[in-house]
C-alpha cells in the first residue's frame, strides 16, 4: 500500500492524489472543509512525500499502486480525485473500469496523451536541484493566489524532499506518455476544475486535450486562480466537490 491518511467516514471514499512534486499534505485544508461526513483518503504517490523511497514512476506503475492500495483497503465505492500529473494517473486507472469507481474529480489534470510543456518549464524541471530557492520558485510559479503559511511551507518542503529519480521521470518520460487511445472516452461522471491563470494546464489545454476523453464532463473554470487550487482555494474546492458527489 502507498502511504496515506484516512479521515472522516462515509460509504464513498474520496481517494485523493497530489500534483507533481508534492504530497498528501496539499489536500489537508480541503479535507478539513469537507468535514467528517466525507471519507477522504489522501495518498503519497511513488517518489513523493512519505513514499519518497518507492519506485514505479511511470503512469501505468503509479496507477497500479493506487489500484492496489484501494483494493487492499477494501474500498467498494470510490471517487478518484487527481491533480495535475495524477489526473493522468486517474484516467489510466478509470480506463480499467474498476467495479469500485463511482466518479472522478480532476483538478487541472494532465492529458492522457503527451502534455504540452514549454522548453523553459521542462528545462527548469530537469535542472531542479531540490534546494529551497528553486523549490520556492517552483511553487511561486504555479500559483495566482497566496497560500496559507502552513501550506506554502509544506509545498516547498515536499518539493525539496521528493525523490530526484521520480522528479526527473515526469519531464523526461511521464509527461510524454500517450494513453489517449487506451483511455478512449470515459463514461463515468467527471468534474474538471481549472484556474484561468493556470500556467501549466490552463482552460484551453483542458478543452483541447482533456475534455474529449469524457462522455459528459462538467468543467468549472475558476477566475484569478492558478495551478494549485487545493491550496489556493481549499474551501471553494471543497464546496465544488461536495456539490458534485452529493
Amino acid at each position: 500500500m502507498l502511504p496515506l491518511i484516512d479521515r472522516g467516514r462515509g460509504e464513498t471514499a474520496l481517494v485523493m492524489m497530489h500534483f507533481f512534486g508534492n504530497s498528501h499534505r496539499e489536500w489537508l485544508e480541503v479535507i478539513e472543509h469537507l468535514g467528517p461526513a466525507h471519507r477522504c483518503v489522501a495518498l503519497d504517490m511513488p517518489g513523493f512525500g512519505d513514499a519518497a523511497d518507492r519506485d514505479g514512476f511511470d503512469t501505468r506503475a503509479m496507477a497500479d499502486q493506487v489500484e492496489q492500495t484501494i483494493e487492499a483497503m477494501g474500498l467498494e465505492r470510490v471517487v478518484l480525485v487527481g491533480h495535475s500529473f495524477s489526473g493522468k494517473v486517474a484516467m489510466v486507472l478509470a480506463a480499467r473500469r474498476p467495479k469500485w469507481l463511482v466518479s472522478m474529480v480532476l483538478v487541472a489534470p494532465a492529458p492522457a496523451g503527451p502534455q504540452p510543456v514549454s522548453d523553459e518549464e521542462r528545462e527548469f524541471q530537469q535542472a531542479f536541484d531540490h534546494g529551497r530557492e528553486q523549490a520556492e520558485a517552483f511553487i511561486d510559479g504555479a500559483i495566482a493566489q497566496p497560500l496559507s503559511p502552513a501550506r506554502y511551507r509544506d509545498a516547498v518542503e515536499d518539493a525539496m524532499r521528493a525523490s530526484p529519480e521520480a522528479w526527473q521521470a515526469w519531464p523526461r518520460h511521464g509527461s510524454r506518455e500517450d494513453f489517449s487511445a487506451e483511455v478512449g472516452v470515459l463514461d463515468c461522471p467527471t468534474l474538471i476544475v481549472v484556474g484561468d491563470r493556470d500556467p501549466s494546464l490552463p482552460p484551453q489545454t483542458q478543452k483541447a486535450l482533456v475534455l474529449g476523453q469524457f462522455a459528459s464532463p462538467r468543467l468549472e473554470v475558476i477566475a484569478d486562480h492558478g495551478h494549485l487550487l487545493p491550496m489556493e482555494m481549499p474551501q471553494r474546492l471543497a464546496e465544488l466537490i461536495d456539490d458534485f458527489v452529493n
